[in-house]
């Protein structure tokens, strides 16, 4: 056999020194990235919690304002409201939504309507009563209004909902306070000449003051099952809002209560006389 010409090709390669210290780089690096992700997750789910909670507050704060009457989602949505008064009078009454099945105390009332919703929620905050002044605090537990279908409370075989979907859906809790603008009485303004056309202008001036009341909704969540409860989690916000016009009176025994209940009227006030 003739002998090779040419010596053998040698290429150069890595050491396993050099693979090593590779090996130990990358490792380093996705320890790093590894390290972030829980990090990114968890603002990413703060930023869709923050998200939902501010429309659900303008959808909440335009059904209370309007006064709505006929809005399925409000008591779909609802899992269950506290109404409890303090001062002269101290009870709890809690209602409770159509597709919640926890254990509330005492005595439980149904909801049935979003009108029952919405009254709640607009609930003044001080009431006068024979005995005094009564403190109304309504807080309520919702499942978001604009989570996804899959959280919806849809209704299987039976008419019943499915549990699954209600517990991967975000909860939070809402507190809604109402206060009336406080009133002045009467004033004559002296710079009208003509004293008829003073008490108009003064009147005008205390209806509109008595039709504008504060509406503000505390939100805290989210709301996670702990045992047998559900606890709120840290994170707060509050949404203000002026509401203009009168209430509109509903009922005088609300789902049994023996207490009337009223709904803003969606900025109809009473008549103001015209100065001419």
């Amino acid at each position: 056999m003739k002998p090779l010409s040419q010596p053998l090709d040698r290429r150069a390669a890595f050491t396993l020194t050099e693979l090593a210290l590779c090996i130990a780089v990358v490792g380093i690096a996705l320890t790093a990235i590894i390290g972030v992700l829980p990090s990114g997750l968890s603002v990413q789910k703060q930023n869709r919690e923050d998200t939902l909670v501010a429309q659900d507050a303008q959808f909440l704060i335009e059904s209370i304002r309007s006064g709505a009457m006929a809005i399925p989602d409000l008591t779909n949505q609802v899992d269950f409201i506290l109404w409890r008064r303090t001062g002269a009078q101290r009870q709890d009454f809690y209602f409770r939504g159509p597709n919640y099945q926890e254990t509330l105390p005492g005595t439980v009332i149904p909801l049935t309507a979003s009108w029952q919703v919405t009254a709640l929620l607009g609930m003044p905050r001080y009431e006068a009563v024979p005995a005094g002044i009564v403190q109304n605090e309504v807080t309520a537990q919702f499942r978001t209004f604009s989570s996804p279908f899959s959280e919806k409370s849809y209704r299987g075989v039976g008419g019943r909902p499915e549990q699954s979907r209600l517990e991967t859906a975000m909860r939070y809790l809402v507190t809604s306070e109402t206060q009336t603008t406080p009133t002045r009485p009467l004033l004559i303004l002296n710079n009208y000449t003509n004293v008829a056309a003073s008490n108009i202008v003064a009147n005008q001036m205390l209806r509109i003051e008595q039709g504008l009341s504060d509406l503000r909704l505390t939100f805290q969540w989210p709301v996670y099952r702990v045992g047998g409860d559900f606890r709120a989690g840290n994170s707060r916000r509050s949404y203000r809002s002026l509401v203009r016009g009168d209430r509109d009176l509903l009922t005088t025994n609300f789902l049994g209560t023996l207490h009337p209940a009223f709904r803003f009227n969606g900025g109809r006030t009473n008549a103001i006389p015209s100065l001419n």
